[in-house]
C-alpha cells in the first residue's frame, strides 16, 4: 500500500537521513535506488473486463515478470478509450491487450503515442443467430444485428466482414446493444436476430449458432485483432523496462497456448470471474490451443498495420494513412523476441 505524505515527517526524515549520510554514507545509494525505480517503473493499464482480469492473474500465477526482471504496476483503466486516456494523461506508459478501434485516429490527431506491438493477432469474434432463417452472412440482410457503439470495434468488424464479402451493409439494420456479451443476450432475448460476439459463447446452450463465414479469425485473416501501443515518452526513456514487459508477454502467450497451460489458466480464470463459467473458459481454453491467435513475437509488419490503416480509412474513420514510422515502432518488440529466441 502506497503511504500517505505527510511533509513533516519528511522533513524530519529528510534530517535524519542528512546525519546518516554525513556518519557514514549508507543512505544515498538506497535513495538513489529508491528514485530510479519510480524512474524506471512500467506502468501498464489494463482494462479491467475479465480477459484482461484472466491474462493479468495469470501472469501473476507464473512469475514471468520477476523472470524477466520486470519492474511494472498494473493500472486499471474501465471503458474502451480508457487505457489509450491513461496513457496520454501521463498515468499509463503502456497498454498491452487492446481492442480499442480509434488508436490510429488518435495518433494522427497528434497523440504521443505509437503502435508497439500486437495482444491477440486474430479476431477472437463470431456472428452468432437463431438458426432458423440466418444460415449465411448474405441472410443478414433486412435483419437487425446487435454490436456496440456506432464505428465501435464490433460495428467496424462487422463492416469489414461484410465489405470483404461483397455484401451490402447498407441493408442491415445495425443496433447498439452494448458490450459483445449485452449483444450476445440481445439475440437469445429476441431484440435482434444476430450479433457479433465474443468466441467465449461457442459453448453457450442458448439456441444461437454461427452462420456460415462468421469465424471472423478466418474470415479476416489480416486484420490484427489487439494491438499494443505505449507513449513516446516510454519509448524513449524507458525502452528497456517495455523490453523486459514485452518478453513477459511473449512467454505468457507462448505458455498460454501449450497443453501444459491449462490448470493454471482455469485457476486464473476462477480468481477473476464472480461466478466461474465453465463454458465459456472452455470455449477461450479450445480456441488458444486451436486456433493460437497470438505470438511470442509481439511485432507487427508494415502491412499489418497498413491494413489497419486501410480498413479504418475506408470506414471514414481515420482521414488519411501516416508513414509507418509515425504511427509505430516495432523495436521494443523485436528485441523481446530476441530474448526469447
Amino acid at each position: 500500500m502506497t503511504q500517505p505524505f505527510d511533509r513533516r515527517r519528511f522533513l524530519r526524515s529528510a534530517g535524519l537521513l542528512g546525519l546518516s549520510v554525513a556518519a557514514g554514507g549508507l543512505a544515498a545509494p538506497y535513495v538513489a535506488r529508491a528514485a530510479a525505480t519510480q524512474a524506471t517503473r512500467i506502468r501498464i493499464v489494463s482494462n479491467p473486463g475479465l480477459e484482461n482480469a484472466t491474462m493479468n492473474a495469470l501472469m501473476e500465477q507464473q512469475g514471468y515478470f520477476k523472470r524477466f526482471g520486470v519492474d511494472a504496476v498494473i493500472v486499471q483503466a474501465p471503458g474502451a478509450t480508457g487505457p489509450f486516456d491513461a496513457i496520454v494523461g501521463g498515468k499509463a506508459d503502456v497498454c498491452m491487450v487492446s481492442g480499442y478501434d480509434g488508436v490510429l485516429s488518435r495518433i494522427a490527431q497528434g497523440a504521443p503515442v505509437k503502435i508497439v506491438g500486437a495482444g491477440m493477432k486474430k479476431v477472437a469474434l463470431t456472428v452468432f443467430a437463431k438458426p432458423e432463417g440466418i444460415a449465411t452472412l448474405a441472410d443478414l440482410q433486412g435483419k437487425t444485428v446487435a454490436v456496440g457503439p456506432a464505428r465501435g470495434l464490433l460495428h467496424s468488424l462487422m463492416l469489414q466482414l461484410l465489405k470483404e464479402k461483397g455484401i451490402d451493409a447498407s441493408r442491415i439494420a445495425f443496433v447498439d446493444k452494448g458490450s459483445n456479451d449485452q449483444c450476445h443476450e440481445a439475440v437469445v432475448k429476441g431484440e435482434a436476430d444476430a450479433c457479433c460476439s465474443s468466441i467465449s459463447h461457442l459453448n453457450d446452450n442458448d439456441g444461437l449458432a454461427v452462420i456460415k463465414e462468421g469465424d471472423m479469425w478466418q474470415a479476416l485473416p489480416k486484420c490484427v485483432f489487439q494491438t499494443a501501443y505505449a507513449s513516446d515518452d516510454a519509448l524513449t526513456n524507458k525502452q528497456q523496462g517495455l523490453i523486459a514487459v514485452m518478453a513477459a508477454y511473449g512467454a505468457l502467450y507462448e505458455y498460454l497456448m501449450s497443453p501444459a497451460s491449462r490448470d493454471a489458466f482455469f485457476e486464473a480464470r476462477k480468481r477473476a470471474q464472480k461466478t466461474f463459467d465453465d463454458a465459456s473458459a472452455r470455449a477461450i481454453w479450445t480456441f488458444d490451443q486451436a486456433q493460437r491467435p497470438y505470438s511470442k513475437d509481439l511485432s507487427l509488419t508494415d502491412g499489418d498495420i497498413g491494413y489497419l490503416q486501410d480498413m479504418y480509412v475506408g470506414l471514414d474513420t481515420l482521414k488519411r494513412k501516416q508513414p509507418i514510422d509515425e504511427v509505430a515502432d516495432m523495436s521494443a518488440a523485436k528485441a523481446a523476441a530476441k530474448l526469447l529466441g
